[in-house]
């Protein structure tokens, strides 16, 4: 009687040994990282981001997944120790659009109770000059003989003045509603409205560039493109 009762208490006694060994993934310092304010000329944004076991187990990463083509996550190495770390390496591409982003990288392992762990990339995009709603003309059904509207918008992102001025649109048949030069000040903004009247069939492109004040657009550059149907 005595035995069995021993054999039952090292039973029991070794399946919680077993139960508590098991690897658990750990994102140091947190499950979001955050580059705060950023330019487009920062583009791409860089981070190195460390994974830990905090098991008593292996721990295999099985998946690394960015959820858009904008972002790369590399896996230094997939199986980790208890107690090691390997490195994720990001790299995250933006555009010009100002304001916050947010993206997400799942991680997938072995960690019986967080098999699937969301990794935050945060930054918050800041334009000295904006073009909205998008950096280039947009065209509806432009047709021979036609006239057709696109418009964008300018806006002044800075806590000063900017002066946009020399302006030159090609080809000469678009015409703009442009004078001599635009004095935007803070977070104001211009329409830019451009009209034209295809002549024949096949490809149009335009370009509008002009000078700015503002340091880092010393030069702007607004293009547009489409196909001229009958």
């Amino acid at each position: 009687m005595r035995q069995l009762f021993l054999i039952i208490i090292l039973s029991v006694s070794l399946s919680a040994i077993f139960c508590h060994a098991q690897p658990k993934l750990e994102i140091v310092g947190g499950d979001t990282y955050d580059w705060k304010t950023v330019t487009p000329k920062q583009s791409p944004l860089s981070a190195k981001i460390k994974l830990k076991n905090s098991g008593n187990q292996n721990l295999f990463i099985s998946n690394v997944r960015p959820t858009c083509g904008c972002t790369i996550a590399q896996l230094e190495s997939q199986d980790i120790k208890p107690g090691e770390e390997t490195s994720l390496d990001i790299k995250l591409n933006f555009s010009n659009k100002p304001g916050p982003l947010v993206k997400t990288v799942f991680i997938y392992s072995n960690d019986p109770k967080s098999p699937e762990m969301n990794l935050y990339l945060k930054a918050l995009i800041h334009v000295d000059i904006e073009i909205a709603p998008v950096a280039y003309f947009v065209f509806d059904d432009l047709k021979v003989g036609k006239e057709s509207v696109a418009k964008v918008r300018l806006i002044n992102h800075t806590d000063k003045k900017i002066v946009f001025s020399e302006f030159r649109m090609k080809p000469e048949i678009v015409d703009v509603n442009l004078s001599k030069e635009i004095v935007l000040k803070p977070e104001e903004g211009y329409d830019i409205i451009i009209h034209v009247k295809p002549e024949k069939r096949g490809y149009f492109g335009c370009q509008l560039t002009m000078k700015t004040s503002n340091p880092n657009y010393p030069t702007l550059e607004i293009t547009g493109s489409t196909v001229v149907g009958d």
